[in-house]
C-alpha cells in the first residue's frame, strides 16, 4: 500500500471520527434540552405568552400584538399569537411551545453549522458545539416559553440570508432577509439590532440588495402588521417605547457598559444570577441536595472565570478591526473574510443599539448577539490553535465542554426555571388547567 493511499484513509478516518463526535455532542445537547422542556416551569411571562396563543387556539381570538416590552407598550404585530397558537393546536400542553422552540433552535444550529463550514477550520467547527449549541446561554433559553428565546433562530436566519446576499443579487433572498427583520421585531424588539446590522452591511457593500426583493419583503411585513396598526389607532398605549428616552445608554454610561458586558458574557460560562440558583431538593431530595448543591455552586463559581478568557479572546479578535468596516476595502471573496466583517458589523450594530436604547440593557436583549459573540471567540481560538499554544487550547476546549455539560445538567433539574415550585402564580386558571399545568408546581 503506497503512502498516498494511507494518507487518504487517515483523512477519511479523521473525518468519520469528527462526524461521530459532532453527532454525539449534538445529541447530548438535544437530550438535555428535552429534559429541560419536560421540567420547564411557569412564571408570569410564560403564562402571558401562553395566553396569547391559547386565546387563538381555544377561543379563536387573534391578539394583534406581542409581549410587553422593557420600554413599555407591546411588541408590534400578532406573530407571537399565531406562533404559540399553532403550537398549541399541534400539542395542547403548556410545554408545547417550549418543545417546538427547542426543535426550531436545533434546526437553526444545524443550518448555521452547515453555512459556516467553508469559513471555519475543523477545530472551529467543533467549537460551535460547546460555544453555541451547548452554551447554557443558548440551551437554557431554548427550552422554555419566552419571547426572547426565539431570537437565536432569527439571528441565524439573518446571517444565512446575508451570507447569500453577499454573493448573489436575488429577489427571493432579499425578500426573505427583509421578512426575517420584520417578523423578528414582532417576536421581540431586540431584533432592532439586526435591522441596524443590515443597514451597516448595505452601507459597507457587504450585501447586495435586490430592489424588487426589498419591495416584496416590505410589502409582506406591512401586511403582517396591518391588524396591529389598526389596533393602535384605538389603543395608542400598545405602541412600544413609552418609557425611558433615546441615547440613555450614552448619557448614563452604565446602561451602555452593561450591554458590552453581556456581549462578553454570551461567549462565556458567566451567567445571569437566576441561572445558577441551584436547589436539587424538589427533584432529588434533601440528602442529595446537601451534596450536589455545594458542588454545583462551586463549579458555577469557577466557571465565572471563563469571562476572563472570553474577554481576552474577544479583544484579540477586535483589536485590529475598529475601523475595518469603513476603512480601505479589503477582499471579502473568501467566506472567512466576509464572516469576520459580518461579526464586526454586528458588534458595531449592538453598540449603536446599546447607546440609543431608552432603557438599561438587560441580558434578554443581548441574547440575539450570541452567535456573533461566540464566533468572535471561535475565530480567535482557531488562530491560537495554529500557534505553539495548540495543545493548551485543545485542553481548554475539552475542559470548557465538560464544565458546560455539568452546568447544563445541574440547570436542567435545579435552576429556578426547571425546578418545581420556583414561581408563585395565582390560583390555577381555566387556561392552565386546559394546558395540563402541574398544579403541584404552582404555589
Amino acid at each position: 500500500m503506497n503512502q498516498g493511499s494511507i494518507a487518504v484513509r487517515l483523512v477519511a478516518a479523521s473525518s468519520s471520527s469528527e462526524r461521530i463526535g459532532f453527532v454525539t455532542l449534538f445529541a447530548l445537547g438535544m437530550s438535555i434540552g428535552l429534559l429541560m422542556v419536560f421540567n420547564s416551569q411557569l412564571s408570569g411571562d410564560q403564562v402571558t405568552m401562553l395566553n396569547l396563543g391559547w386565546q387563538l387556539a381555544r377561543q379563536h381570538v387573534w391578539v394583534p400584538h406581542g409581549m410587553l416590552t422593557s420600554a413599555g407598550g407591546y411588541s408590534p404585530g400578532g406573530l407571537t399569537s399565531l406562533l404559540v397558537g399553532a403550537q398549541l393546536l399541534l400539542w395542547n400542553d403548556y410545554r408545547s411551545p417550549a418543545l417546538f422552540l427547542l426543535i426550531l433552535n436545533a434546526g437553526a444550529f444545524l443550518l448555521l453549522a452547515r453555512a459556516l463550514k467553508p469559513a471555519l477550520t475543523p477545530f472551529g467547527q467543533f467549537l460551535l458545539l460547546p460555544l453555541i449549541w451547548l452554551s447554557p446561554w443558548h440551551l437554557y433559553f431554548s427550552s422554555h416559553v419566552w419571547d426572547p428565546n426565539y431570537m437565536f433562530v432569527f439571528a441565524v436566519l439573518h446571517l444565512i440570508t446575508a451570507q447569500r446576499m453577499s454573493r448573489h443579487d436575488e429577489t427571493w433572498t432579499t425578500a426573505a432577509h427583509v421578512l426575517v427583520l420584520g417578523l423578528g421585531i414582532q417576536i421581540h424588539t431586540s431584533a432592532a439590532v439586526l435591522c441596524i446590522l443590515s443597514v451597516l452591511l448595505y452601507l459597507t457593500k457587504l450585501i447586495k440588495v435586490n430592489r424588487t426583493g426589498f419591495a416584496l419583503g416590505m410589502l409582506l411585513c406591512m401586511a403582517s402588521v396591518a391588524p396591529w396598526m389598526l389596533a393602535i389607532i384605538h389603543q395608542p398605549a400598545l405602541l412600544p417605547g413609552g418609557n425611558g428616552f433615546p441615547l440613555r445608554g450614552i448619557l448614563y454610561v452604565f446602561p451602555f457598559a452593561r450591554g458590552v458586558m453581556y456581549w462578553l458574557k454570551m461567549s462565556s460560562l458567566s451567567f445571569a444570577g437566576q441561572m445558577a440558583q441551584f436547589d436539587f431538593t424538589p427533584a432529588l431530595g434533601a440528602g442529595l441536595d446537601a451534596v450536589l448543591r455545594p458542588f454545583a455552586s462551586a463549579v458555577g463559581t469557577l466557571a465565572q472565570s471563563s469571562l476572563i478568557a472570553s474577554t481576552w479572546l474577544q479583544w484579540r479578535f477586535f483589536r485590529k478591526r475598529p475601523f475595518a468596516l469603513f476603512g480601505p476595502r479589503r477582499s471579502v471573496d473568501s467566506p472567512r473574510s466576509w464572516l469576520r466583517l459580518y461579526v464586526t458589523a454586528l458588534f458595531a450594530a449592538a453598540l449603536i443599539a446599546f447607546a440609543v436604547s431608552p432603557t438599561t440593557i438587560m441580558f434578554w436583549q443581548v441574547l440575539i448577539t450570541l452567535p456573533a459573540s461566540a464566533l468572535a471567540l471561535i475565530m480567535s481560538a482557531e488562530a491560537l490553535a495554529r500557534s505553539r499554544l495548540r495543545l493548551q487550547v485543545q485542553r481548554a476546549a475539552t475542559l470548557w465542554s465538560v464544565t458546560t455539560v455539568v452546568l447544563l445538567l445541574c440547570q436542567a433539574v435545579a435552576s429556578p426555571m426547571y425546578r418545581c415550585g420556583s414561581y408563585k402564580l395565582p390560583v390555577p386558571s381555566a387556561m392552565l388547567a386546559d394546558l395540563h399545568a402541574r398544579t403541584q408546581c404552582l404555589r
